[in-house]
């Protein structure tokens, strides 16, 4: 028999000075029995509901013959060895029921986390019009409910691990059984257990750890608030990874061409979502390239451009200080400085900030003389532009600032070397195995039916096949 007293002073030392820790007694006579809990961590309407009305109505009725564990009323319980696992399973929020429970265990743990948490709301991040508007909470296991809910399948397998040796942070792997590889699955979870970390508080950090190289430029994992994306990366053979504590799920491999989709591209017309698609394309060329060809030509390659051009820009320019390629790199410093106030103000705010800090900073430069109008729409149109693509937004704004210094200082020879050693890199670079330019490089033409060409949905029969690593037919094949 346990010495409950013995364990009882043993839980206090261990977790002294904490006075959100307690410990329940519960004296039935010859019997005692103790509870330990975090006071907020564990839900006390679990623990009365589960626990303490159960037994107590038993040993009133002097109906104990039955094992204690039978008594308990939730659905969650799991026998414990030794006080190591009580410990971790308090932390864990749960109550751990020990003392004279004349079971062959050292205590039972149970499951009364308080889940009470922020509700099912539309991401902020991913708006649509058209589509469901619900995204992921903070908790783990509500995340998993809202896939589960669109893929009613007995192949959506899941896995678990715990990251983080002061946070134990629950870590669920999801996938669809018979389209993901087995050895993408094996190697998220051999980067994932490989993680030595001392707390994992976000998605973000599971991200960093398993990322394909130590710092790469283009992310190689991908991320969303939605259910709805999430469920369709994964019948595509993707993994994801749910992180409690985080709203955002990951998803690996992650491509290129997913920054230029939009789940909402699937409720439309394809013609209207390849039109969208095409823009969103041009966009991004225009928020790399657009401001380093423009200082390339007019710093470096003058004679190449046509009079009327030249005259205009020159004619604009003619009394400020300083050389159009500072006036470009400061220009897009002082909006880079807008848009982060913007961002950390307060909503109520922040836009408001942003909006008139633009308008003020953007009229004001071109009286005083420290900027032109047409260095102004080439940044503007740049930025605005670079909005059209989320996923790459951060890295465009590095890799801008790089093709403007090396086409100042190189001119058009510096700009095409650049671009074409940034090809080159994407070429060679791959996300879990998975080629990052697929479906273009290598081709792949049932994957080109979803990338700036969308095909109707009936006629996208087979997943991408450099994903799953085979042919998998996923209609009917009626039309």
């Amino acid at each position: 028999m346990i010495d409950g007293e013995k364990i009882k002073e043993k839980f206090f030392t261990v977790f002294s000075d904490m006075t959100d820790f307690a410990v329940r007694e519960l004296d039935f006579g010859k019997t005692k029995l103790y509870i330990a809990y975090f006071v907020g961590f564990s839900s006390r309407e679990y623990m009365n509901k589960y626990m303490i009305e159960p037994i107590s109505r038993a040993y009133a009725a002097k109906e104990v013959s039955v094992p204690i564990s039978s008594l308990i009323t939730n659905v969650k319980i799991e026998k414990l060895q030794d006080f190591s696992a009580a410990k971790d399973a308090v932390l864990a929020g749960n109550a751990v029921l020990f003392g004279d429970i004349r079971e062959e265990a050292f205590g039972i743990s149970v499951f009364t986390k308080n889940d009470t948490g922020r509700a099912t709301n539309e991401p902020d991040t991913e708006n649509v019009i058209r589509g469901p508007h619900e995204g992921f909470t903070e908790s783990g296991e509500n995340n998993v409910v809202l896939l589960r809910r669109r893929l009613h399948s007995e192949k959506l397998k899941r896995r678990g691990f715990i990251v983080g040796t002061v946070s134990k942070t629950d870590v669920s792997v999801l996938y669809m059984e018979g389209i993901a590889k087995n050895e993408l699955v094996s190697e998220v979870c051999r980067r994932i257990s490989e993680i030595e970390t001392d707390a994992v508080l976000d998605s973000g950090y599971i991200e960093i750890y398993i990322q394909d190289g130590k710092a790469p430029f283009y992310p190689t994992v991908g991320n969303s608030e939605r259910p709805d994306k999430i469920a369709a990366k994964l019948m595509e053979g993707r993994v994801a990874i749910v992180v409690d504590g985080s709203p955002v799920v990951l998803s690996a491999p992650y491509l290129f061409c997913e920054a230029f989709q939009v789940t909402e591209d699937y409720a439309k017309s394809p013609w209207y979502a390849t039109f969208v698609r095409l823009l969103r394309c041009v966009a991004y060329l225009i928020a790399l390239y657009l401001p380093a060809l423009f200082v390339a030509l007019f710093v470096r390659h003058k004679e190449v451009l046509p009079e009327y051009l030249l005259s205009s820009v020159t004619g604009a320019r003619e009394k400020l200080p300083f050389s159009l390629f500072w006036e470009v790199l400061v220009i897009f410093l002082i909006f880079e400085a807008v848009r982060e106030v913007g961002l950390r103000m307060p909503k109520a705010v922040g836009s408001a900030v942003g909006l008139v800090g633009s308008l003020i900073l953007g009229d004001s430069a071109i009286k005083a003389g420290i900027t032109s109008a047409p260095v102004l729409i080439v940044v503007a149109l740049a930025a605005v532009c670079n909005f059209m693509i989320p996923p790459y937004m951060n890295t465009n704004i590095l890799y801008r600032f790089f093709m403007i210094v090396v086409s100042g200082a190189l001119g058009l020879f510096g700009f095409f070397a650049a671009f074409a050693g940034a090809s080159v890199m994407l070429c060679a670079k791959n996300s879990f195995g998975v080629p990052y330019l697929s479906p273009i490089a290598p081709m792949d033409p049932w994957g080109l039916r979803d990338f700036i060409y969308m095909a109707p949905l009936w006629s996208m029969k087979r997943a991408p096949i450099s994903i799953t690593g085979k042919t998998i037919r996923r209609t009917n094949g009626k039309k």
